[in-house]
């Protein structure tokens, strides 16, 4: 069922991106792994996932065998305590959710003296929701020079999870800004020419950022299925 499914996702990714003048091979699927276990994320490997997104670290560190990590980047994709740093540094090969200048400086102080290069993406919360995590479009420069200060992170690009709609056409002005913020820092070198990637996207909208310029894709019930109830 997944490897259907996955075919089914890149039918998709291709379509929308041929919509927007792109090439499929820019984008790349993050599995969202939330709650799916062991089993199904070896089935969506063995199908050709090779990026598994967590949420929660616990969940990370319980399911990700040494035999596994030799065919997939592991990417954090949820909100990462301070004081859980050394455990990401460890485990993680990209933190896409970095929103503040101690958590780099945290993940800094734990991969250097491992002689570990982490990847890391600025989340931005472009909705202003309270809830969500990730720091206001005004502060993602700021935040990006200190990044860039830190010589054992590697800044790649902008993550942002817009408001849930029904329609996921309403998302799409909240992709088209995180597009519009990277060009905009680009422009004036605060990010350089290799930190263009952009996180944005799921199971409900992923075609309409995709259209908007996405570079990575978090995808959990359209490849896993519907979550087991808790």
């Amino acid at each position: 069922m997944i490897a259907d499914n996955l075919v089914e996702i890149r039918s998709r990714i291709a379509s929308a991106a041929a919509r927007a003048g792109r090439s499929p091979e820019e984008v790349r699927i993050v599995a969202a792994a939330k709650g799916q276990g062991v089993k199904k994320i070896e089935e969506a490997v063995a199908a050709g996932i090779r990026i598994i997104g967590h949420n929660y670290l616990q969940e990370a560190e319980s399911e990700s065998t040494a035999e596994l990590r030799k065919s997939v980047k592991l990417h954090m994709i949820g909100h990462l305590q301070r004081n859980k740093a050394g455990k990401a540094v460890d485990l993680f090969d990209m933190i896409e959710t970095v929103d503040d200048a101690r958590l780099a400086s945290a993940l800094h102080n734990r991969a250097e003296p491992a002689g570990k290069i982490i990847e890391v993406m600025i989340q931005v919360n472009l909705s202003g929701e309270p809830q969500k995590s990730g720091i206001p479009e005004d502060q993602v420069e700021a935040l990006a020079h200190a990044i860039r200060g830190l010589p054992s992170l590697r800044l790649k690009g902008l993550m942002t999870m817009p408001p849930f709609f029904d329609d996921p056409d309403r998302a799409r002005p909240y992709f088209a800004r995180l597009r519009e913020l990277r060009d905009r820092l680009m422009s004036r070198a605060i990010l350089a020419p290799d930190m263009n990637e952009l996180s944005m996207g799921m199971t409900g909208d992923f075609e309409v950022a995709v259209e908007e310029g996405a570079t990575l894709v978090r995808i959990g019930t359209a490849l896993f299925g519907p979550r087991p109830i808790e």
